[in-house]
């Protein structure tokens, strides 16, 4: 899947506002960074992408474009889809193996809205079950530990459901929709 890497310096200026600390003396490092993005994605991109479809058993559809910026409350967004400067590269291919998570589920809505929407929780929690299950298992086949990737959002109270089903989620091979209307049906009997 092609992605197309960006900077703006309206949203790097809009989002670095919002937290109270953009300098426009790092536009020119989210200028640099680009390139090391650009490197860091066509190294790790077949690997990635193959792995996040076997799992989900989903397909992506079309290329993305990746806003890069200095300053935002979260380490990243899947829609739009944008990443804060991060130089370690085990966090970064965390990263980019969740929001692309939330990306490919985006694209296949019509194929897993139903199996999602019957999750018991929030809409944080609905969200973000299968985006964590399919991580954790995409993660351990990259051979990354996702214990490592803390995230800045709180997602603990989804990890910890997460966690309780991860073993039936990782020896399944039906990907995300069917463990999820599986998961769910045992769960309401």
């Amino acid at each position: 899947m092609k992605i197309n890497f960006e900077y703006s310096l309206a949203y790097d200026m809009m989002l670095g506002e919002m937290v109270g600390n953009f300098n426009p003396a790092s536009i020119e490092n989210s200028r640099l960074y680009l390139d090391s993005v650009r490197s860091f994605w066509s190294k790790n991109e077949d690997k990635v992408i193959k792995e996040i479809e076997k799992v989900s058993r989903l397909k992506f559809k079309k290329a993305a474009d990746c806003f890069i910026v200095n300053s935002m409350p979260y380490e990243s967004l899947s829609h739009p889809f944008t990443i804060k400067i991060e130089n370690n590269s085990d966090k970064l291919l965390a990263i980019f193996v969740h929001e692309l998570t939330h990306i490919l589920l985006v694209q296949n809505f019509k194929k897993v809205s139903s199996s999602i929407n019957m999750i018991d929780g929030d809409v944080n929690y609905r969200v973000h079950f299968p985006v964590l299950l399919i991580e954790r298992k995409v993660l351990g086949k990259l051979n990354k530990s996702y214990k490592k990737q803390k995230r800045t959002e709180d997602l603990d109270y989804v990890w910890k459901d997460v966690n309780g089903v991860y073993n039936e989620f990782k020896s399944s091979n039906k990907g995300i929709a069917d463990f999820l209307r599986k998961y769910v049906t045992s769960r309401q009997a």
